[in-house]
């Protein structure tokens, strides 16, 4: 029987750990923190969220994770802003008042086998450098942005996020938003996190069978962030979510819980 764990990881184990979840979380930050300076008189940021989250797509046990956030951004007249946030980083450029886009690059980090005993004798996924790009639209409180990263890993795949974001609250020391997103993976992606293959299945201490995902939509998470000033420079935040593996990562012989929840707290200093 699997024991549920909740631990905190050092910086020494996050490069171990991350995965796709942090992965979701940076861009997720990416997309609030670049419009927020935007509107703002501050050129930038620096920030460190503490995140709980599954051990993994699909696990039961959880892990606390630091993430660090910065930002900076030109002043009222300028188009650009630069930002890296968790794993991620990029640039946005402003095409016109409602939309922009950039380039994105990251780290994509794998998993261990250890993560969860149904993984032992399945292997480690190794970590990959990730490029790619993104277009995001904004019209008042409501936005919508879509995400393409592609792993430099040969067989690692690619994934597509779509997301759209509405500040239900928009006070001036307060801001509420709720967010919408699902991820889409093509073959080589799914087969590399939900897959067995012959090998896996030969070794796998649980004795998985082989299992073969298609290309579709992952996964789906919803998410409410609420951000607090504490005065000109100092903000605090904090999120709570859930979310749900969809489709044939949902079925995956790896999964332990379909469902999960996650949540965040942090601070940033702005200037």
């Amino acid at each position: 029987m699997l024991t549920r764990t909740t631990r905190f990881d050092g910086p020494a184990h996050v490069a171990a750990r991350c995965g796709a979840v942090a992965a979701a979380l940076a861009l997720q930050a990416i997309v609030g923190n670049t419009h927020a300076f935007a509107q703002s008189s501050a050129t930038g940021s620096v920030g460190l969220d503490l995140a709980a989250v599954p051990r993994y797509a699909g696990a039961s046990s959880y892990h606390v994770l630091p993430l660090p956030a910065v930002a900076l951004a030109g002043h009222s007249a300028s188009n650009w802003h630069v930002f890296a946030s968790g794993l991620e980083a990029g640039a946005a450029w402003s095409v016109t008042p409602n939309l922009s886009i950039g380039p994105l690059v990251g780290l994509g980090l794998g998993r261990k086998e250890d993560d969860a005993a149904i993984l032992n004798g399945t292997g480690n996924i190794a970590d990959s450098f990730l490029y790619g790009a993104f277009v995001r639209w904004q019209a008042g409180p409501a936005s919508a942005n879509v995400r393409f990263l592609q792993s430099a890993h040969s067989g690692y795949g690619n994934h597509v996020t779509l997301a759209l974001a509405y500040r239900i609250f928009d006070g001036p020391r307060d801001r509420v938003t709720a967010s919408l997103s699902t991820v889409w993976a093509n073959r080589s992606a799914a087969q590399t996190e939900f897959g067995i293959d012959d090998a896996q299945a030969a070794a796998s201490a649980a004795h998985l069978p082989t299992y073969a995902p298609s290309s579709g939509f992952q996964r789906t998470d919803l998410r409410v962030t609420l951000e607090h000033r504490l005065d000109a420079h100092w903000l605090a935040r904090a999120g709570v979510g859930a979310g749900t593996l969809v489709g044939d990562a949902a079925n995956s012989p790896i999964v332990e819980r379909r469902a999960s929840v996650f949540g965040s707290m942090g601070v940033a200093y702005r200037f």
